[in-house]
Formats: structure tokens, C-alpha cells, sequence
């Protein structure tokens, strides 16, 4: 069993759990994942590693509720236990000295980030973040963005379908000053959609774009081939041959969007983090 030492409620049904797992925590590297059971009859969940202790043995996850395991999640409280908490699981993101990387972020990649971001600045990168929130009420994690951003960009919408536009003219006013104002990487961790956009958006200018892709996963050590996608004409697993991927290799966007919506019902949709209606998060 696996106990909570932590739980924090940042924004409107968005989570922080601390769990003590200190050898998840001794392994952790930034862009990888964890899976867990609560209980033994519960459902295999996966969540990104948003932070963690090695001194303390605890790691951190971030969720919002779309559903009923993240709903009892969320009822969760410090002494409460997890019957399983597995990883970590995936391949740590690249990091490396790039020059000035755009990072783009919505949902639970706004804590997701957070390691990534530690690491880049460790390789003395410059950092320009882009956040995505439906309002300022469910914008989370700012401070910590704006300390290890060199800039940081909110791009607040009042309503969902209006969340997309606001995102994507902030990037496309970056592209705009490349390479006058060179940007040599861009890191993304959104909804798919928004992901196959900022894709899209920098391919003709051949700006590196590494995408973080949580398709459907059951087991995570690549057996089920519930979350297979095709990259780069060749068939891959997200759970062991991502969660990164180049976003310009990804040849599978459609399948990716259908299958993570086939288990969408109304009992899920949180308009306040859909971008068009659709229930990517």
C-alpha cells in the first residue's frame, strides 16, 4: 500500500496527491509517469510525474476530474492509502542546452511541466512558457512557471472554444520574429488537438517540436497496445517509447483524437477545459 501525505486543491477540480513511494521517487526523471490502483477493484490510471523527494520518498501528480476514478481521487485524503503505484514508467523527456525553447502548456501539463522546465533552466536554456486557462480561476501553478520562465504568457479565454485562438496567436507571434529572435525548440504538453496545431504551425519553419502524447493506456510496459500510434512511418507505444514524441513525425493524429474521445460520455465533459467541445481533457 502506498500512502497520501498530501493532498492540495489548486484550481476548481484540479488536484495535487503526494504519495510516499520512495523507490518511484529515487528513479524519477522529468516526463515520465506513474500508474496507479486505488483500491483492488479500481481501474490502471496513469498520471505525469509533477514533482518529487528522494530525501522524503514522495512523489507528486496533478488530475482533474473528468471522471469516476479521478472523482474518488479527489476524495482522497492524507493517511488514506493506494493499493498500487507503479514506475516510473516511460522515457524521461530530452533535455539538453537548445538556446530558446517554447514551452506551451494547459490541463495538468501546467504542474506536469514543472520538471521539465527545472531541467532546461539546469542547461541554462531561455524559456518562454505559454499557459492555457479557461479563466483565471482555474489558472494554477503560476508562480512556479514565472520563476523558472524567463517569460511567461497567459493566455486566458473566458470560454473553451475561445481557449484554442488565444493559445495559438500567442505562438504565432513568436514564429513571426523567428529567426530574428531564433526559437530552437518548442515543448508541448496540451490537449491533442492543440498539440496537432502547434505542430502544424511550426513545421514550415522546421522548429524542433517535441509533443508529450497520453493516448489510452492500460498496462504501460507496451503489451496491451492500447496507446500505439504510428511515428514516422513505424508503429510505437507511448508508454515505452514516449510520452515525448516529435510532433512532426506523428503520422496517427486522427486515430490518437478518436480513441481518446471513444470513452468520453457526457458524465466527463468539463467545459471549462475543452477546447471545441471535445472532451480531450
Amino acid at each position: 500500500m502506498y500512502p497520501i501525505v498530501g493532498h492540495e486543491e489548486l484550481a476548481p477540480k484540479v488536484h495535487r496527491l503526494t504519495v510516499k513511494a520512495p523507490v518511484v521517487a529515487e528513479k524519477a526523471r522529468p516526463g515520465q509517469f506513474v500508474i496507479l490502483i486505488i483500491d483492488p477493484k479500481g481501474e490502471r490510471v496513469p498520471f505525469t510525474i509533477s514533482g518529487w523527494n528522494v530525501e522524503e520518498g514522495t512523489v507528486d501528480f496533478v488530475f482533474i476530474e473528468v471522471g469516476n476514478t479521478t472523482r474518488q481521487l479527489a476524495t482522497l485524503r492524507e493517511g488514506d492509502q493506494l493499493a498500487t503505484f507503479v514506475g516510473p514508467l516511460g522515457r524521461p523527456a530530452e533535455v539538453d542546452h537548445y538556446g530558446h525553447v517554447v514551452t506551451i502548456l494547459s490541463g495538468y501539463g501546467i504542474a506536469a511541466m514543472s520538471p521539465i522546465l527545472k531541467a532546461l533552466k539546469e542547461k541554462e536554456n531561455r524559456i518562454t512558457t505559454i499557459v492555457q486557462a479557461p479563466d483565471r480561476e482555474r489558472l494554477f501553478n503560476e508562480d512556479e512557471l514565472r520563476a523558472l520562465s524567463d517569460d511567461l504568457i497567459l493566455a486566458v479565454g473566458t470560454r473553451g472554444e475561445h481557449m484554442m485562438e488565444s493559445t495559438t496567436l500567442a505562438l504565432r507571434k513568436l514564429l513571426d520574429r523567428h529567426p530574428r529572435h531564433r526559437i530552437d525548440r518548442v515543448v508541448a504538453m496540451c490537449s491533442l488537438c492543440l498539440m496537432r496545431v502547434i505542430s502544424e504551425m511550426t513545421r514550415p519553419q522546421g522548429i524542433k517540436t517535441m509533443v508529450h502524447l497520453t493516448p489510452v493506456m492500460v498496462d504501460g510496459t507496451g503489451m496491451c497496445g492500447a496507446c500505439r500510434l504510428s511515428v514516422g512511418g513505424a508503429n510505437r507505444f507511448a508508454c515505452v517509447h514516449g510520452p515525448e514524441f516529435d510532433g512532426h513525425e506523428v503520422d496517427s493524429w486522427e486515430v490518437l483524437m478518436a480513441r481518446r474521445c471513444t470513452y468520453a460520455d457526457e458524465s466527463i465533459l468539463q467545459q471549462g477545459f475543452q477546447c471545441r467541445g471535445c472532451s480531450q481533457w
